[in-house]
């Protein structure tokens, strides 16, 4: 990444490594296990607390995303991370309560949205232009760098302190690590630390005004309402709540997926870490080729990948087969979440990025936090996730053929920056931290 980037880069991806998107998709399901041993609930049970999450997700994404095109992120990532954290911690006291548990993580999902790809994605598209894809694909990798380290650690700690103990060790490191981290290098716009877009040099009168300047990316495309008056707007949501919907049937439910197969648990939680590695790597080769190639087209490639990693699984995949599918589910689905990044900025522009994003970003959580549910109501009915899989497949082909029919991206209007709700002089001890990381 560019130099006076990198600071802001390596934020996003620590602040969604450990957020309350990272927890809901990796860690939740490692829990799932030693909890319902404990308190006697089932595996349904368990798992309806993510399309709980969702709803919540789902309605106030768009209201949400309003709050941050207006106020920014900084504040809101800054608040939910230590609220996240200290909730984290308190869940060692945790009773055997079901709704008391499906309301815990139903407000981490509303108060925490500051710490969720909606928020952060914000942030990325006003820091980046000329280099958008690659930077989304860097700093998004955050979730995958939290689904290989949440996995493992998870595992490990439950297996060394247990259950409740290890959600204090969780709790602890986003309060010592990520806190720390966002609050010294995680701003709203590249003006907030004098630059322009893509690190270029911002003029220091323009810096000390907090507004950009010719060179730095201004605010362009449609406002809300006139993008959800557009027919590609609900096609896009569309492809992207039936790919959601097969990649987290798979994705969210693979550890119970493998251990139902009589795989151990460490190896079950070691190769969900691969999935988390493969979003990495999926991240990373679809924001480069994004900047590059028409961004459909690179999307509808790397959906075959997803096709062939659940065909294996369908097929009875175990040991180095499960873990190839894995890595197959996990490309596709780093990769996925940035393409909707990109794609919302490519053909409806900045002007009500957060808001339009919301709408994306709510079909794509409607589709992975209520998959999950149907994988597993699917094997307590049948005893077996032979059909539900081969199901899964036949979605993510659909989803493939739909995303390329988005057409070319359009010609968006421009009009000046303004952004006068956010802070317009760095926050002390920017410039220290900042410099000794660029």
């Amino acid at each position: 990444m560019p130099r006076g980037t990198r600071g802001l880069t390596f934020a996003v991806m620590i602040g969604l490594a450990t957020g309350i998107g990272s927890f809901g998709l990796f860690a939740l399901g490692i829990f799932q296990l030693p909890i319902t041993a404990e308190f006697g609930w089932t595996q349904a049970q368990y798992s309806l607390t993510l399309p709980i999450c969702t709803i919540v997700v789902v309605t106030s994404a768009p209201a949400v995303g309003r709050l941050f095109d207006r106020h920014g992120v900084r504040r809101f990532a800054l608040g939910g991370t230590a609220l996240l954290g200290l909730v984290l911690v308190s869940l060692r006291w945790l009773p055997n309560s079901l709704p008391y548990f499906y309301l815990v993580f139903a407000l981490l999902n509303l108060l925490c949205a500051g710490t969720a790809t909606i928020a952060y994605s914000r942030v990325v598209a006003r820091w980046f232009e000329a280099r958008r894809g690659q930077a989304f694909g860097a700093a998004l990798a955050g979730v995958g760098i939290g689904g290989a380290v949440l996995s493992v650690v998870s595992q490990s700690l439950i297996h060394h302190l247990g259950w409740r103990d290890a959600y204090v060790g969780l709790g602890v490191l986003i309060l010592a690590v990520t806190l720390p981290v966002l609050y010294f290098w995680l701003h709203d716009t590249p003006a907030a630390v004098g630059l322009a877009a893509d690190g270029a040099p911002l003029g220091d009168a323009v810096a000390r005004a907090g507004r950009a300047a010719p060179g730095s990316l201004p605010l362009s495309g449609f406002t809300a309402s006139e993008s959800r008056r557009l027919g590609r707007f609900w096609l896009m949501l569309t492809t992207f709540l039936l790919l959601a919907f097969a990649i987290g049937g798979v994705m969210l439910q693979l550890f119970p997926i493998l251990r139902a197969r009589g795989i151990p648990a460490d190896q079950a939680a070691a190769i969900q870490g691969t999935l988390g590695l493969a979003l990495i790597v999926g991240r990373a080769f679809a924001g480069f080729l994004m900047d590059r190639l028409f961004a459909p087209y690179v999307a509808a490639a790397i959906i075959i990948f997803p096709v062939i990693g659940t065909a294996l699984l369908a097929a009875g995949a175990v040991g180095f087969g499960a873990a190839v599918a894995a890595v197959a589910v996990g490309i596709a689905a780093g990769a996925e979440v940035d393409v909707i990044a990109y794609l919302t900025a490519r053909y409806f522009g900045t002007r009500s990025y957060s808001e339009n994003y919301g709408w994306q970003y709510a079909a794509w959580t409607l589709g992975s936090g209520t998959a999950p549910l149907v994988t597993a109501r699917s094997y307590d009915l049948l005893g077996t996730h032979t059909p539900i899989l081969w199901f899964y497949t036949g979605l993510l082909t659909l989803a493939l053929i739909l995303l390329l029919r988005l057409g070319p991206y359009p010609t968006l209007a421009v009009e000046p920056e303004r952004e006068p709700l956010l802070a317009a002089t760095p926050s002390p001890g920017v410039q220290g931290p900042a410099a000794a990381l660029e």
